[in-house]
């Protein structure tokens, strides 16, 4: 299994920098997972769109799924011949209807096979429905925290995974129990207790040094990185 981040910021595009997505490929099988401001032009450096068997959103909010907007046009133009799976939370619905039905296969997130990979979800604790991805293949697992405050059921669903992908939205003298996301402190913590073989921070926040972040998660994880832009991983 490959990952490669298109988008690692979090909130709004900086200079250089886009908004979460993350593509995982598996003997053929390709999935995107978000697909946030400026992840679509990467995505293409990369993959043809009619290579793309399905787009998984964490949730809906537009840092992590407003380039499907402008991907309706890149698909209309593409050789792909039948609408792109689209998983997604029911909520919002008002954002949920404004996809495309010819563009888009909508499907809710339930346990689900696509090509070579398996996945299934846990809800996170964010402002509107959002899930962690667990992504499988035969001899590794990848998880992806999506947007998510604490919950005592998040180390359980990460138990073991040989990659985990965590929201390092904040940094600690920031956070507190309702705010939206996790700190990379709190990072460090899941990908201790919940025993992970390698842990990658992404979401940056453009108000956060990416060094302070790093040094944040190492307190309790010594070998956590920052997941770097371009930057592929084999599990």
């Amino acid at each position: 299994m490959k990952l490669t981040i298109l988008g690692n910021g979090g909130l709004y595009p900086t200079p250089g920098v886009a908004c979460s997505g993350y593509l995982i490929s598996h003997e053929g099988t390709n999935v995107l997972v978000d697909c946030g401001s400026g992840v679509l032009a990467r995505l293409m450096e990369v993959l043809p769109l009619e290579a793309l068997d399905a787009v998984i959103l964490s949730h809906m909010h537009f840092d992590h799924m407003s380039d499907l907007l402008p991907m309706t046009y890149a698909l209309a133009f593409s050789k792909r011949k039948e609408a792109l799976p689209l998983i997604a939370p029911l909520e919002p619905a008002m954002i949920r209807q404004g996809f495309d039905e010819r563009s888009f296969a909508m499907q809710e997130p339930t346990e689900m096979t696509i090509g070579s990979l398996r996945m299934s979800f846990h809800p996170g604790r964010h402002p509107i429905p959002s899930n962690l991805i667990s992504v499988r293949s035969e001899d590794a697992r990848l998880v992806y925290t999506g947007d998510t405050n604490t919950d005592p059921a998040l180390a359980a669903f990460c138990q073991d995974a040989d990659l985990l992908l965590a929201d390092a939205g904040l940094l600690e003298p920031e956070w507190t129990e309702e705010k939206p996301h996790l700190s990379a402190w709190k990072c460090g913590e899941l990908a201790r207790d919940a025993g992970v073989k390698r842990l990658l921070l992404t979401h940056i926040s453009p108000f956060a040094a990416p060094q302070d972040v790093l040094d944040e998660a190492r307190m309790y994880f010594p070998d956590a990185e920052l997941a770097a832009l371009g930057g592929q991983y084999d599990l």
